[in-house]
């Protein structure tokens, strides 16, 4: 797996899991957000309500948007080496795989001794 690949995957599930602790209990991370950069004065409770359900129903789309790009990045690393092996070669070789795979991949074996 490509060195960008596994970058990738390490920042996008950090990515999901803030997404979604802030999804599973939004309560707190907005106090927390409100605290640090809110205004001095009280906030209705009505406002806060429709704020944290706000941030739980968007919170899981986007930490699911985070999980299927991640999962997609892992599958495009694993199968990064294989594309690449298919890429280079040239069409005599690839016919002969082609050929190879049709046959069922079996190889002619020794006789036994």
């Amino acid at each position: 797996m490509p060195i960008e690949a596994q970058i990738s995957v390490i920042i996008l599930t950090a990515l999901f899991a803030l997404a979604f602790s802030v999804a599973r209990e939004p309560r707190g991370w907005r106090r927390l957000v409100q605290s640090a950069f809110g205004p001095e004065h009280e906030i209705s409770v009505n406002k806060n309500k429709r704020l944290d359900e706000t941030l739980k129903s968007y919170g899981i789309i986007v930490a699911m948007c985070f999980l299927v790009v991640d999962v997609g990045v892992v599958v495009w690393g694993v199968t990064y080496d294989i594309r690449i092996k298919q890429g280079k070669m040239s069409a005599e070789e690839r016919a002969k795989a082609d050929e190879i795979e049709r046959l069922g991949g079996t190889k002619l074996k020794a006789p036994p001794s």
